[in-house]
C-alpha cells in the first residue's frame, strides 16, 4: 500500500486531480514493487462541497480502470490553527498547516507517506520513492533553491530570537516521512510550539518544519524528485555560490535532463507558458498534457485554459522593463509601475518573445506587479531588475551546454 497525502481545498481539487492522474499513468502495470499494491491518496482540506465529493468518486472509479487506488477526505478545522502565523502560503488560509498533523490523522499502522504539494506533476513511476531506507531519519527531502536568510524570528521568556537557516534548507512540498520517526521527535507539537511564539516567518510551514527537523534526521535525496521549475529560469548551485541550492552543478544538470517530479511555482493554469526545459519543451506542457487526459476534470480545466492570460501580460510588461534597464530609462520604468493603462493592450496584441528569454520576462514583469501592489519605487525596480538579468544570464544557460 502507497500512501500518498495532498493538502487542497474546494478550488485547489481540479489541480489535485491532475496530480494523482500523473501518478497513475506513470505507474508501469508490468512491475510489481510488494504485494496487493494500491494507493491511497489522502486529501486534507478545510471544505468540500457534496459536488466535489461526487466528482472525486467518479474520479476513483475511472483511475481504477488503469490501477487500483481510493481516494479519501480528510477535513480538518481552521479554529485548531488559529494561532499559527499567517504569512506566505498561509496567507488566506490554515490549510497548508494541515500537514503537520499527518501522523494523528493517518491510521498509526501505516508507517510511511508521501506528502506532496498540489502544484506538482509526476513524470515517474512514484512506487520507486518507498523503496528508499528511512532508517532513523524523520523525512526524505529534496533541497529548496531560494537564497538561506534568517526567515524566523520568536519570543521566549521576553527575550527575542532569530533562526538562521543554511544549506539544508529543504523544501516542504516534497516530504517522504517516516511516521514512527516523526511521531518520536513529537514533530507536530514542535511546529506548534514555535508557531505560537513566532512573530515574524517567511515561508509557514517550510520553515517550522526545517527549525524542527535537524539535518542529521533528514535523508537528502535527489533533486529530480522535487524538481522546482523555477530553476529552469537560472539556478545558483552550491559549488558556485554557498547557501543556495544544495546540489552540484553536475548533480543539478542530472536531475534537470530527467525530472522525476516537477514543481510549479508558475502555475500552468495561469500561466500557459514559463520556461523551456533542457530539451527545449514548454515546461508547462506537460502538466496541460495531463490535464486533458484527467478524467472528470478534464472539460473544466479545459474551458479554464482558454481563458488563461496571465503569461501574456507578465512576459509583456517584463519585456517592455528588459529594453528599459538596458537603456536606463527610469522614465519608462516608472510609466510601467504607475500607468496600468497599457495592460489590456498587452493581454489583446501579445508580444513575441523569444523562448530563450521568455521566462525571464515573465519574472521581470512579475517584479512590476509587485512593485504595484507594495508601493515599490523605480530605482528598487531597476536594481532588483539588473541583479536578476545578471544572474540569468550567468547561471542560466550552464546546464544547457
Amino acid at each position: 500500500m502507497y500512501h500518498i497525502v495532498f493538502s487542497a481545498d474546494e478550488n485547489y481539487i481540479k489541480y489535485t486531480a491532475v496530480l494523482i492522474t500523473s501518478i497513475i499513468k506513470n505507474t508501469d502495470k508490468n512491475k510489481f514493487y510488494q504485494e496487493n499494491e494500491i494507493y491511497y491518496f489522502h486529501i486534507l482540506s478545510n471544505n468540500i462541497s457534496n459536488h466535489t465529493k461526487n466528482k472525486l468518486q467518479k474520479l476513483e472509479q475511472e483511475l481504477n480502470l488503469t490501477f487500483p487506488c481510493k481516494i479519501q477526505i480528510h477535513i480538518q478545522n481552521d479554529e485548531d490553527f488559529k494561532h499559527y502565523p499567517i504569512s506566505g502560503a498561509a496567507h488566506s488560509n490554515f490549510l497548508t498547516y494541515y500537514r503537520f498533523k499527518i501522523s494523528s490523522i493517518l491510521d498509526s499502522k501505516i508507517n510511511t507517506c508521501l506528502y506532496l504539494d498540489s502544484d506538482m506533476l509526476c513524470l515517474c513511476d512514484i512506487r520507486e520513492i518507498f523503496t528508499i531506507n528511512l532508517e532513523g531519519k524523520i523525512a526524505g527531502v529534496a533541497g529548496d533553491p531560494g537564497s538561506k536568510r534568517a526567515k524566523i524570528k520568536f519570543k521566549e521568556n521576553n527575550q527575542k530570537h532569530t533562526l538562521h537557516f543554511d544549506e539544508n534548507y529543504f523544501n516542504a512540498g516534497f516530504l517522504l516521512i517516516n511516521l514512527k520517526e516523526w511521531k518520536k521527535h513529537n514533530i507536530e507539537q514542535k511546529c506548534e510550539d514555535l508557531a505560537s511564539k513566532c512573530y515574524y516567518i517567511k515561508a509557514a510551514d517550510q520553515d517550522l518544519l526545517n527549525a524542527t527537523i535537524k539535518p542529521q534526521y533528514q535523508l537528502k535525496l535527489d533533486f529530480s524528485y522535487n524538481f522546482n521549475i523555477i530553476t529552469l529560469f537560472y539556478a545558483i548551485c552550491k559549488d558556485e555560490q554557498a547557501n543556495r541550492l544544495n546540489y552540484t552543478r553536475d548533480e543539478f544538470t542530472k536531475s534537470a535532463k530527467t525530472p522525476k517530479i516537477l514543481h510549479y511555482g508558475e502555475k500552468p493554469w495561469k500561466f500557459l507558458k514559463s520556461y523551456t526545459d533542457l530539451q527545449g519543451k514548454n515546461i508547462n506542457d506537460y502538466w496541460w498534457q495531463i490535464a486533458e487526459k484527467t478524467p472528470i476534470f478534464n472539460e473544466e480545466l479545459l474551458e479554464q485554459k482558454a481563458n488563461i492570460k496571465d503569461h501574456l501580460l507578465y512576459s509583456a510588461l517584463g519585456f517592455e522593463l528588459l529594453k528599459a534597464i538596458k537603456s536606463f530609462n527610469f522614465a519608462k520604468i516608472s510609466s510601467l509601475i504607475h500607468n496600468t493603462k497599457k495592460d489590456e493592450y498587452f493581454l489583446k496584441e501579445p508580444q513575441k518573445i523569444n523562448d530563450d528569454i521568455f521566462g525571464l520576462c515573465c519574472m521581470l514583469g512579475e517584479s512590476i506587479l509587485y512593485a504595484r501592489k507594495n508601493q515599490k519605487n523605480t530605482f528598487s525596480v531597476f536594481l532588483k531588475a539588473i541583479k536578476m538579468v545578471k544572474n540569468f544570464k550567468k547561471y542560466a544557460n550552464k546546464s544547457r551546454v
